[in-house]
C-alpha cells in the first residue's frame, strides 16, 4: 500500500522549500515585495509546501479510508501504511549511520496537514497585520519555524528529529524577542528580549533530558531510526522508565507541562501571529508529538512512565485553568488555556490513547488559531490587549465577534474541541477502572473534568467582557480588520464547524448514534495509530460513555451559563473595572427584569468574596501563577546569595590560603635550592676549578721540568755528548778504522762463542 503514494520520494520539499524560501526572503525580499516586507514569497513557499502535503499526506488519508471500505481488518505488528523516503548519506561513523529522509505513516500525514494549513493561514494574516511592523527578517523567522515543524514531524529517526527540535527552539527565541528593541512595554508584561531568553533556557533545561534519553536508547539499542526501534527489545525495564521519561522532559520543556510551562506565557511578549503558531502548530504540539512518535517505543512497554506523564498532565491542566480565570490580557487567557489543553493531551498520552491526544492536537490546532488570530484582530481594532479597556466591539467588529464565538464554543467543548476532549476524558475514566493506579488516575480524571467547567468559564468570560455591552474606553477607535485578516479567520471558523458536522455524522454523543460510520474520525484514528501496535483495543461500556459525554455537555453549559450570568453586560447591569481593584464594579440602572436581579446578585455575591482578604489572597496567588515563577527566582537568588556566597568564602579562605602555603612552601623551597645552589653547587664547581687549575699547573710543570727540560733537552745534550764522543773516534786513519773493526770482530767471536756455552762464564 505504502508503493501507491504518488511523489512520496519528494515529500522533504515539504520543509525543504520553506527553508530555502527563508533565505531568499532574508536576501532579496526588500527587494521582490518591498511594500509587504517579502510576504509574497512567503506565500509562495507556504502554498507550495500546502500544496505538497495535501497531495502526500492527503493520499495517505485516501488510502486509509479506503481500506475502511474494503472492511480490512486491522492485524497486530502490520502497519496499515508506513513508507521511509532516504534523500541522503547524512551520518557515517563507525556503526552509526544516519540517512536524512522522510517517514510517511498515519501520524505524520494528519500532523502535517494542520501544521501546513495553519502556517500558511498565518502568513497570510501576517501581510494586513504584521503590515507595518514586518520585516524581511520576520518572514525568513516564520518560514523557517514552519519548516521546522514540518520537518520534525516527517523524520525518520531521533537525530533528524533532534535537528529540527533545536532549529524550532532557536526560531522561537528570534521570533518571541522580534521587538527585541521596544523600550517602553505595557506595565505586567515582560520584555520581548527578556521573554525570549526565559523560552530559550527554560525549553533548553527539556532538550537536555531529552538528549540524554536519545543517548541512552541508542547505547542499549544501536539504532537511531523510529522503524527499528519500535521492534527493537531486551531494555532493561528500570532503565526503560529511565529513557521514557528523559524523552518527556524534552515535551514538558518544548510542551509547557508542568513545571516547565512558565516561559508560555511570556511568550505573549511576541507578536500574535507568532503566538497562534506556537500555540497552535508548531513548538508546544512538538512535545506532544514527540512522545505521540516514540509511544510504541517506550511509553507503551512502561506503566510507571506513563503514569508520571498522567498526573504532569493532570497537574497542568487544573493549575494552567485556575490561573487563566483571573488574567485580564486577552493574549494571557488563551496562553494559559494553551497550557490547559496541552496538559489534556498528555492526560491522553498517560493513560494510553495516543490517537485521542492527536486528535486533539488537530482539533485544538484549528481552533487555538482561529481564537489567537482572532484576538490579533481584536487588538489590532482595539488597540489594547487588556479585556477591562474592551467591551461594545461586537458592533464594530461584525466579523472577529463572530469566529471568536466559533472558538470559544470549540474551546468551551461545544463544537469539534468536545469530541477529543471528551475522548480524552473516557479514556482517563477507563484507564482509572483497569489499572493498578487506579486512585491516581481516577484524581486526573477528576483534575481534567474541573478543568472542563474552568475553560468553558474563563473563555467565555473574556468573551462577554469584549464584545457585548459598552465600550469601557470610548477613546480606543474601534474598527474591523482587512479581508487579509478575516478570510484566515472564517476559513479557520468554516473548517472547525465542518469537522464538528463531520464528528456528529459519524458519532452522535450521548445518543450514541452511528449516521454515517466511516466519518466515525476518533474509531478510526484509534485503529490507524493505535491497532496495529496493540493486541486489544480498549471496548468502552455504552453506559460510561453516556455518562461522561453528558457530564461534559452540561459542565461546558454550566460554565457558559456562570459566565454569562457574572459577566454578560445587560443593559441593565454595566460591567466596569476600578484601577487597583482586584474585581469589577456593577452599574445598575432601575429596573424590574428578573435576570438582570439575578445577574446582580451573583455579581455582588462574587464581588464580596473577591474583596474579601480570602478572595484577594486566593486571587493574588492565581495572578502570581502559584508562584511558580518566583520559586525558580528564589532559587536563583538562593543560589547566588549562599551557594555563591559559600563558594566566594572558600575561595578566598581555602582556596586562597592553599595558594597561600603553596606559595610560601615554594618560597621556602626557592630559598633552601639558593643555598644549596650557593654553597653545595658553586662550592662544588669552584672546588672544581681549584683542582681543575691545579692539575692544570702540575701539568705545565711537568711539561716544562719533567719532559722539556728533563727529558727533551737531557736527551739532546746526550746525544750531542754521543756525537762528540763519535767524533773524536772518526779520525780518518785507515789504519785506526782497521784496528777498530778487528777489535769489533773478536768481541763478536767471544760473545758468540760464550753464547753458544764452548766457554763457561
Amino acid at each position: 500500500m505504502a508503493e501507491e503514494i504518488v511523489l512520496g520520494n519528494l515529500a522533504f520539499l515539504i520543509w525543504l522549500i520553506p527553508i530555502l524560501a527563508s533565505f531568499i526572503v532574508l536576501f532579496f525580499g526588500r527587494y521582490v515585495d518591498k511594500k509587504a516586507h517579502g510576504n509574497l514569497i512567503a506565500l509562495i513557499a507556504m502554498g507550495t509546501s500546502l500544496i505538497l502535503t495535501l497531495i502526500i499526506s492527503g493520499q495517505v488519508l485516501l488510502l486509509l479510508f479506503q481500506q475502511l471500505i474494503g472492511e480490512h481488518h486491522v492485524e497486530y505488528g502490520t502497519p496499515l501504511l508506513e513508507k521511509s523516503f532516504p534523500l541522503l548519506n547524512w551520518i557515517e561513523v563507525g556503526s552509526i549511520k544516519l540517512e536524512l529522509g522522510v517517514l510517511i505513516d498515519p501520524l505524520s500525514a494528519i500532523v502535517s496537514l494542520m501544521v501546513s494549513f495553519v502556517a500558511f493561514l498565518v502568513v497570510v494574516y501576517s501581510r494586513s497585520y504584521m503590515s507595518h511592523e514586518g520585516s524581511p527578517r520576520y518572514y525568513a523567522e516564520i518560514l523557517l519555524f514552519s519548516a521546522a515543524m514540518l520537518g520534525l514531524v516527517f523524520s525518520p529517526n531521533f537525530i533528524q528529529l533532534f535537528l529540527f527540535w533545536e532549529i524550532m527552539g532557536v526560531c522561537s527565541y528570534l521570533l518571541i524577542g522580534y521587538f527585541y528593541d521596544k523600550e517602553v512595554v505595557p506595565e505586567g508584561q515582560p520584555h520581548p528580549a527578556s521573554a525570549a531568553k526565559k523560552a530559550f533556557l527554560t525549553t533548553k533545561v527539556g532538550d537536555v533530558f531529552l538528549f540524554v534519553g536519545i543517548i541512552l536508547l541508542w547505547v542499549e539499542t544501536h539504532t537511531f531510526d523510529f522503524i527499528e526501534l519500535r521492534d527493537a527489545h531486551g531494555i532493561e525495564p528500570g532503565l526503560l522508565v529511565l529513557i521514557a521519561l528523559c524523552i518527556f522532559g524534552g515535551a514538558v520543556g518544548k510542551s509547557a507541562q508542568f513545571p516547565l510551562h512558565v516561559w508560555l506565557p511570556d511568550a505573549m511578549a511576541g507578536p500574535t501571529t507568532v503566538s497562534c503558531l506556537i500555540h497552535s502548530a508548531t513548538m508546544v504540539k512538538a512535545g506532544i508529538f514527540l512522545v505521540a512518535r516514540s509511544f510504541f517505543i517506550l511509553f507503551e512497554h512502561s506503566e510507571e512512565a506513563m503514569l508520571i506523564v498522567a498526573v504532569i498532565g493532570g497537574i497542568t491542566a487544573i493549575m494552567a485553568g485556575t490561573i487563566a480565570l483571573v488574567k485580564t490580557d486577552i493574549k494571557g487567557v488563551l496562553a494559559y488555556s494553551t497550557i490547559s489543553q496541552l496538559g489534556y493531551m498528555t492526560i491522553g498520552l498517560g493513560v494510553g490513547g495516543m490517537a485521542v491526544a492527536v486528535f486533539h492536537i488537530i482539533n485544538h490546532g484549528i481552533f487555538k488559531a482561529l481564537l489567537f488570530l482572532s484576538a490579533g484582530s481584536v487588538i489590532h481594532g482595539s488597540g489594547t490587549q487588556d479585556i477591562r479597556e474592551m467591551g461594545g466591539l461586537r458592533e464594530k467588529m461584525p466579523h472577529t465577534w463572530k469566529v471568536m464565538l466559533i472558538g470559544s464554543l470549540s474551546l468551551a467543548g461545544i463544537g469539534n474541541g468536545f469530541f477529543s476532549k471528551d475522548a480524552i476524558i473516557l479514556h482517563t475514566l477507563y484507564k482509572a477502572q483497569h489499572s493498578e493506579y487506579g486512585s491516581l488516575i481516577m484524581l486526573v480524571w477528576l483534575f481534567s473534568v474541573i478543568t472542563a467547567f474552568l475553560t468553558a468559564f474563563y473563555i467565555f468570560r473574556m468573551w462577554f467582557l469584549v464584545f457585548p455591552g459598552t465600550n469601557r474606553n470610548p477613546g480606543h477607535h474601534i474598527h474591523e480588520s482587512d479581508p487579509w485578516m478575516t478570510v484566515p479567520l472564517w476559513s479557520l471558523a468554516i473548517l472547525s464547524l465542518v469537522l464538528a458536522g463531520i464528528y456528529l455524522l459519524g458519532h452522535i454523543p450521548v445518543l450514541n448514534v452511528e449516521i454515517i460510520p466511516l466519518l466515525n474520525i476518533e474509531h478510526h484514528l484509534v485503529e490507524w495509530l493505535e491497532g496495529p501496535w496493540v493486541h486489544e483495543l480498549p471496548e468502552i461500556g455504552p453506559d460510561i460513555t453516556f455518562l461522561t459525554q453528558l457530564s461534559s455537555i452540561l459542565l461546558a453549559i454550566l460554565g457558559i451559563g456562570l459566565a454569562y450570568m457574572i459577566y454578560y453586560p445587560r443593559s441593565k447591569a454595566q460591567v466596569s473595572f476600578i484601577e487597583g481593584d482586584p474585581s469589577f464594579n456593577i452599574v445598575v440602572s432601575e429596573s424590574s427584569d428578573p435576570i438582570t436581579k439575578i445577574q446582580v446578585g451573583m455579581r455582588s455575591f462574587v464581588r464580596r468574596i473577591k474583596i474579601s482578604p480570602p478572595g484577594r489572597g486566593i486571587q493574588r496567588v492565581l495572578e502570581k501563577g502559584y508562584y511558580i515563577d518566583d520559586l525558580f527566582l528564589g532559587f536563583v537568588y538562593f543560589v547566588y546569595e549562599y551557594y555563591c556566597e559559600a563558594m566566594n568564602w572558600i575561595e578566598r579562605n581555602i582556596l586562597d590560603g592553599a595558594v597561600r602555603f603553596t606559595g610560601r612552601v615554594g618560597y621556602e623551597l626557592c630559598g633552601l635550592s639558593k643555598w644549596w645552589d650557593d654553597h653545595v653547587i658553586d662550592g662544588l664547581v669552584r672546588l672544581t676549578a681549584k683542582a681543575s687549575v691545579a692539575l692544570c699547573g702540575l701539568a705545565k710543570a711537568t711539561d716544562e721540568r719533567v719532559i722539556d727540560h728533563g727529558i727533551i733537552r737531557n736527551s739532546a745534550k746526550g746525544v750531542m755528548k754521543t756525537g762528540g764522543y763519535l767524533r773524536r773516534i772518526q779520525t780518518g786513519v785507515v789504519e785506526n778504522y782497521a784496528l777498530y773493526t778487528l777489535l769489533g770482530a773478536i768481541t763478536l767471536i767471544l760473545v758468540a762463542i760464550i753464547a753458544a756455552g764452548v766457554v763457561p762464564l
